[in-house]
């Protein structure tokens, strides 16, 4: 499956070790979230907002987008189609919750799924 700005995220490791069975070494193998997007709607006013401008930008359905928050009231952009996974509060995004949320989102959306999914 690939994210907006190409990445592949088969290519994303789940695990991160330096050469050995030591601890993951975060240093170096942690992209900071910032680089996984084309656009940025990144200012203070409700999501709903954030979202209606990223659909305008980029012409990308509302049924197409996966929302990760720690604020449960932000819950509001799933009235435009978005999906919401609300991070629990201090665990930040980390692949097992990025992977839950995909999944959440292909069991809600099968219909956008190829059956080849090497291409996406």
């Amino acid at each position: 499956m690939r994210i907006p700005n190409g990445i592949d995220t088969d290519a994303l490791p789940s695990t991160a070790c330096n050469g050995s069975n030591d601890a993951p070494n975060w240093t170096t193998t942690t992209t900071p979230a910032i680089n996984f997007f084309d656009q940025l709607e990144i200012y203070p006013t409700d999501k709903t907002v954030h979202f209606e401008a990223l659909h305008k930008k980029t012409g990308l359905p509302y049924s197409e987008m996966l929302f990760f928050d720690d604020e449960r009231r932000n819950r509001n952009v799933e009235k435009l189609g978005v999906m919401f996974i609300l991070v629990p509060e201090g665990r930040g995004v980390d692949n097992e919750l990025f992977e839950k949320g995909l999944n959440e989102w292909r069991k809600r959306h099968p219909e956008l799924m190829s059956s080849d999914t090497s291409e996406n």
